[in-house]
C-alpha cells in the first residue's frame, strides 16, 4: 500500500468560435496553457496582421483566460483575445460625405506638394553630386516619389504610411 497521492490529468476538450481559424484540439489539464495561449497569440497575431492591412495598427490588445481546477490541475478552459485598433485617417460616421471629399480633396493636395518640394531636393543633390552609386540612389528615389506623385493624381488611395515611409527615407 502506497501513500502517495494519485494524479490526476484529465484531456480538456476545446472548440472554436466560429469562422475562427485554428484545429481545435484536446490537451491534458497539465499543457491546457500552452493549448490556450498559442491560439490566443495566434487570434493576436491575426488581428495585427488585419490592422496592418487597413494601415492601422493595435494601441491596446490584452489575452484573458478562463482558469479552473481540473483533475489536480490548474487548467485554462477557454480564452480570449481583446484589441483596440486604430487606422489613421479614418472618419467616423458623424461628417458629411461632401465635408470628407473636400477634406481628401484637400489631403491629397497637400501631399502632393509635399511629394513636389522632396523630389525638387532631390534633383538639386543630383546634380551635385559626381559619386556614380549616390546618383543611382538619388535616381530611385527620384522615380518612387513620381510613382507616388501619380497614384496621387490618378485617384488611388495610398495609405498614409506608405507615402510617409516613401519620405522618411529619401536623404
Amino acid at each position: 500500500m502506497t501513500n502517495s497521492p494519485s494524479v490526476v490529468n484529465p484531456v480538456l476538450g476545446y472548440k472554436l468560435d466560429p469562422g475562427e481559424p485554428g484545429v481545435p484540439f484536446g490537451a491534458p489539464a497539465s499543457q491546457s496553457f500552452l493549448r490556450v495561449m498559442s491560439q490566443e497569440f495566434a487570434n493576436y497575431i491575426d488581428f495585427k496582421k488585419q490592422a496592418a492591412e487597413q494601415g492601422g495598427f493595435i494601441i491596446y490588445g490584452g489575452i484573458y483566460l478562463d482558469v479552473q481546477k481540473r483533475g489536480s490541475f490548474l487548467a485554462a478552459v477557454a480564452g480570449k483575445t481583446k484589441v483596440l485598433i486604430y487606422v489613421p485617417g479614418q472618419q467616423n460616421g458623424n461628417t458629411s460625405q461632401e465635408n470628407q471629399q473636400n477634406k481628401i480633396g484637400e489631403d491629397s493636395n497637400l501631399k502632393r506638394n509635399e511629394i513636389e518640394r522632396k523630389i525638387d531636393e532631390l534633383y538639386r543633390k543630383l546634380q551635385q553630386t559626381v559619386d556614380p552609386t549616390e546618383r543611382e540612389k538619388l535616381l530611385q528615389q527620384i522615380l518612387l516619389l513620381t510613382m507616388a506623385i501619380n497614384a496621387l493624381m490618378a485617384g488611388m488611395k495610398i495609405p498614409e504610411l506608405l507615402v510617409g515611409i516613401i519620405l522618411n527615407t529619401t536623404v
